[in-house]
């Protein structure tokens, strides 16, 4: 779930390379960094940056004007 602002909207990009990796980016106009979360088996939320943690060789954050950027890349 990307970080929402009623009235702004968010931007997913998906890129692959010859070095079969495929970068992911979700933008979104929050501010703040999210961070990797501990959450209990019946909390509805904050399993998103595990899975990506779990998924991609390396990710991370970028700060843009308005919000922010988490990038990953994942090797096929």
């Amino acid at each position: 779930r990307h970080g929402r602002v009623p009235g702004r909207y968010f931007e997913v990009r998906i890129a692959y390379d010859a070095e079969k990796m495929v970068g992911v980016e979700v933008s979104d106009p929050r501010e703040g960094h999210p961070a990797l979360a501990d959450p209990t088996p019946d909390d509805e939320s904050g399993r998103g940056l595990a899975i990506v943690d779990a998924l991609s060789e390396t990710w991370g954050v970028r700060e843009r004007i308005v919000g922010k950027t988490v990038w990953a890349r994942i090797r096929l």
